[in-house]
């Protein structure tokens, strides 16, 4: 009820406006008899103060101006003065300070009971919240019952239509998904959504909208969805009905109410549909199908099973920050998007932070490019939206659909052998890695031991320090600056350890042969650890 309305109630026959006749609209939500002027300690917004001016008679200027000054702060939505016990006629001061705080001041008839004044308008507004209550009865009846058909999105966004009479847009933020009940609506180029006060009834979050179309900007009404998969889900009312009365208010709360269990039933199908496929692909390519009838119909449930040509592209993301540990996810859905996008036959195994693609194609010419993933790669390491992460990608060989635990076993062993400080953000391609597959090709890593040059074996074993120190020298081509800052030494410390080596273990990486064995007895090392 607002005060206009109010005036209309038995009690205020014979009352007058005489101040604040601009603010009539100002929402009366309960009454009090001003027994004091610390009002602050009790006032609420909405209230229709009553007084006979008894209380205030004691304030001078100042105070009466810090009064009125409370009294707008707080939220008070109308003053009314009683004459007959304190004054005979309201105080010109206060007619003043009520048109500069802009509140609605009321002369009340000198015959009426304070009794009748509270019983009305307190009465009115049980009334008005009893029927808002039955409303909201119905509206969530009619809800639940509807949430029983279980409806889909499109359904709902029509119900908000039929019952709002306007048009209505289900927005995925992160996907920019949108469904309307009108296209051209849900076309809009771009928006910016500005936080609104909470308000009664409203238990989600509200805000106005900016909707940007080609031609024009409109405003709406967006309220956001809640959701257990961090993404932000939106619904969006369009035009008039972006101010929503209180009952109208209630049905789009049980309305969001029904979007998120949409939301939250089609994220549980996702979830299950995604370890469905994750365990599918992990038993492909570890051999688990063992006829191929089986590896057959494992194909065609994922739905790569159109074309001859397969290949597998291993991407691991390590999150730099500890504490984004719970964006791991995020942050491979992100690269999943990107990369099919590119690669649109594409499914995937996900274990820890490493990230499996199977990729389906017709053709070498249209496999999976390394330079084009390195470079989707690096566009991701330059959002700012995204944690901060190193990667480390390689691409297997081409197969038919009965040897994929064959490019399963490349990328693994590719991935035990280089995934080092020395190879972080690059993207290999196993075809490219020349003599290092015949170190791969071991069938017990261990027994490559044998292949180090036994100067080496013996440098590693008695010091390790001055080991690693040949190594990163030869990983930087022999720059003992670049080596000086890996190794946070300084370059004379370099060159007086690479000096001890070539001294006591008769190794100088300045020969190729020499080079070369450090870079391998490094490599066999690392295999036969991870191995």
């Amino acid at each position: 009820m607002n005060v206009k309305e109010m005036l209309t109630l038995p009690s205020f026959a014979g009352s007058d406006v005489i101040a604040g006749e601009d603010y009539l609209d100002n929402e009366i939500s309960s009454a009090m008899i001003l027994e004091g002027a610390d009002i602050q300690n009790w006032g609420k917004r909405g209230q229709l103060i009553i007084s006979s001016y008894f209380a205030l008679m004691n304030l001078d200027e100042n105070g009466l101006g810090k009064f009125f000054r409370t009294m707008s702060t707080i939220g008070i939505g109308a003053f009314a003065i009683k004459p007959g016990r304190a004054v005979d006629e309201v105080p010109h001061k206060i007619v003043e300070l009520c048109d500069d705080f802009d509140l609605p001041l009321i002369r009340l008839s000198p015959s009426v009971k304070y009794e009748a004044i509270l019983s009305d308008v307190l009465g009115h507004v049980l009334d008005s919240n009893l029927t808002l209550l039955n409303r909201f009865y119905e509206s969530h009846q009619h809800v639940m019952a509807l949430a029983l058909k279980q409806p889909s999105i499109p359904y709902i966004l029509n119900t908000i239509k039929n019952s709002l009479h306007t048009e209505a847009t289900y927005l995925d933020a992160r996907r920019d998904r949108r469904i309307g009940t009108d296209a051209a609506l849900a076309e809009f180029t771009g928006y910016s959504f500005t936080r609104r006060d909470p308000s009664p009834y409203q238990t989600h979050a509200y805000f106005d909208a900016r909707l940007l179309y080609t031609e024009e900007t409109r405003d709406a009404l967006a309220i956001r969805i809640p959701s257990s998969d961090g993404v932000d889900y939106y619904l969006i009312i369009h035009g008039s009905a972006s101010q929503l009365s209180l009952v109208d208010t209630m049905f789009v709360e049980n309305i969001v109410s029904l979007l998120q269990i949409e939301i939250l039933k089609q994220n549980a199908v996702k979830q299950k549909l995604f370890y469905q496929n994750n365990n599918t692909v992990h038993d492909l390519l570890l051999g688990r199908f063992t006829t191929r009838e089986r590896i057959d119909s494992a194909l065609t449930l994922l739905g790569v099973d159109r074309c001859p040509c397969y290949q597998l592209l291993l991407v691991r993301a390590m999150l730099e920050d500890p504490s984004d540990t719970d964006r791991q996810d995020e942050l491979h859905q992100t690269i999943r998007r990107r990369l099919r996008s590119a690669y649109p036959g594409i499914v995937w195994y996900v274990n820890g932070d490493r990230l499996v693609i199977l990729h389906n194609f017709r053709s070498e010419l249209s496999g999976i490019d390394v330079n084009e993933v390195q470079r989707i790669l690096e566009d991701l390491h330059a959002s700012s939206t995204l944690p901060l992460f190193k990667h480390f990608a390689v691409l297997s060989s081409t197969v038919d659909r009965y040897n994929l635990p064959v490019t399963n076993n490349e990328i693994m062993n590719a991935y035990r052998f280089f995934d080092d400080s020395s190879f972080e953000n690059v993207t290999l391609r196993f075809d490219d890695l020349g003599i290092y597959k015949l170190l791969l090709a071991a069938d017990d890593p261990s027994r490559l031991n044998g292949l180090i040059d036994p100067r080496l074996q013996r440098l590693h074993d008695e010091n390790p320090d001055l080991f690693r120190t040949a190594v990163t020298l030869c990983e930087h081509s022999l720059n003992f600056h670049e080596t000086a800052e890996e190794l946070f030494l300084h370059p004379k410390t370099v060159r007086y350890r690479i000096d001890r080596v070539r001294e006591v273990y008769g190794v100088d990486v300045r020969n190729s042969d020499d080079f070369l064995q450090v870079i391998l007895a490094d490599k066999i090392i690392a295999l036969s650890r991870k191995g």
